[in-house]
């Protein structure tokens, strides 16, 4: 059987993360302010760019919920190939 070795937290490295594809998503969200929007271009399969809808739905229910103090929400946009996501203050009701 092995040892096991009590050590401080400090001798133990740091842990490396590796960047996610929705990083920039979660980036610019997290970056707006209540009464801001942004928009989010869906996924084009010629270009590569952009997030599918239903992953940008997700990101913001998650990130919506994990809030104490800001609301985001989704609204799309007809007239180009994407979304808003808007950013609002949670009431205390």
């Amino acid at each position: 059987m092995s040892a096991i070795e009590k050590v401080s937290i400090a001798d133990v490295p740091p842990r490396t993360s590796r960047r996610s594809k929705t990083s920039p998503l979660r980036e610019a969200i997290l970056g707006l302010n209540p009464e801001e929007a942004a928009f989010v271009p869906y996924y084009d399969e010629e270009s590569g760019e952009g997030f599918k809808s239903s992953t940008v739905a997700q990101v913001v229910g998650r990130m919506s919920k994990d809030s104490a103090d800001y609301r985001y929400s989704v609204r799309s946009d007809a007239s180009r190939n994407g979304c808003f996501i808007l950013c609002s203050l949670k009431s205390d009701g």
